[in-house]
């Protein structure tokens, strides 16, 4: 029977080929979701004020559930790189 008893593993995007790339591409996605939680933001806005000027409640509800959606979002999708490295870090320090 094999055991392993010194198993390491050191990510490094540069390791292998295409690790820039790859960056670029997440770049871009991070760029298009902030882009989209922006967009959606706008129309949420739009939608409560409409729905407020209106006197149409369903429409105010849906337009701040927009708001907080698209505000979450964009916290995640700026913030996923510090979310995923912080998990990184918790579970290098495993042992």
């Amino acid at each position: 029977m094999f055991l392993a008893t010194n198993v390491k593993v050191n990510p490094d995007p540069t390791s292998l080929p295409g690790g820039g790339q790859i960056q670029q591409i997440l770049d871009g996605l991070g760029g298009w979701a902030l882009f989209a939680a922006l967009g959606g933001l706008l129309i949420s806005v739009i939608i409560w004020s409409l729905g407020s000027f209106g006197g149409n409640y369903h429409a105010v509800s849906r337009g701040k559930t927009g708001v907080l959606v698209c505000g979450a979002a964009a916290l995640v999708a700026g913030g996923a790189a510090p979310i995923i490295n912080f998990c990184s870090n918790l579970g290098s320090q495993i042992h």
